[in-house]
């Protein structure tokens, strides 16, 4: 039976145990690996460094994902010394989470479940609030990681508005006559930045910046923004 919803297709991922690599097998569990490109681990892993660098995660500090997902995202940072966590709405990718990255803590639940305490140093949310169902939805989640994180926040993957046009056109080009098919219900949610600076500004954020993201062998990337926020 063909998923129709995103939920769905979550739970009906899989780890591939002929992957290469424990990074290689998470990456594919968490999507990075289809027609929009596949990722390698090296750019993978120098593009989270990067992020996570720029927002001042270091060994040591402690980081919350909202919808983390297998951990793909997580794991160079488990390997760098930091003490990871993690909330996902699916079952089957909080249970390859907890068996890749046991250091970890994990829990399964909608992102509007996540509770303020404990805090953390730094909240990410990479490649999800594209599957939110609104912007009203996003607002929520967004206030929930700002009442979480000490230090600061990372949404990362977020589809920019301005380029949409161009994402779907590109979409349909790679999917071919099927598209509209295959995708039928299962759209995403594009954001103007604009956005993100007035709900920051509304949480009293003192710092937040936009950036273009850039990850080798992911076409999306040409039609996405990461956001940077510093809370202290």
């Amino acid at each position: 039976m063909t998923p129709h919803t995103w939920q769905q297709i979550w739970e009906a991922r899989r780890i591939d145990p002929s992957r290469p690599s424990v990074l290689a097998q998470l990456l594919a569990a968490d999507g990075m690996d289809t027609g929009f490109g596949s990722v390698g681990q090296e750019a993978w892993s120098r593009y989270v460094l990067d992020t996570a660098g720029t927002i001042g995660i270091e060994p040591g500090s402690t980081v919350f994902e909202v919808g983390c997902g297998a951990g793909a995202w997580l794991y160079e940072l488990d390997r760098l010394g930091c003490q990871i966590a993690g909330l996902d709405g699916s079952t089957p990718l909080i249970g390859y989470a907890r068996e890749h990255l046991p250091r970890g803590h994990w829990t399964v639940g909608d992102a509007t479940s996540l509770s303020s305490e404990p805090r953390y140093d730094f909240v990410v949310s990479s490649g999800v609030f594209l599957y939110f169902p609104s912007l009203e939805y996003a607002q929520k989640v967004l206030a929930l990681m700002h009442a979480k994180a000490r230090r600061g926040l990372l949404i990362l993957d977020v589809p920019d508005l301005a380029r949409r046009d161009a994402a779907l056109a590109e979409r349909m080009r790679i999917s071919g006559a099927d598209y509209h098919q295959r995708y039928s219900g299962l759209d995403h949610l594009y954001y103007p930045r604009e956005w993100f600076h007035k709900r920051l500004a509304e949480l009293g954020v003192p710092r937040v910046e936009i950036r273009d993201q850039a990850i080798d062998g992911y076409i999306n990337s040409r039609y996405r923004f990461n956001v940077f926020a510093w809370l202290d």
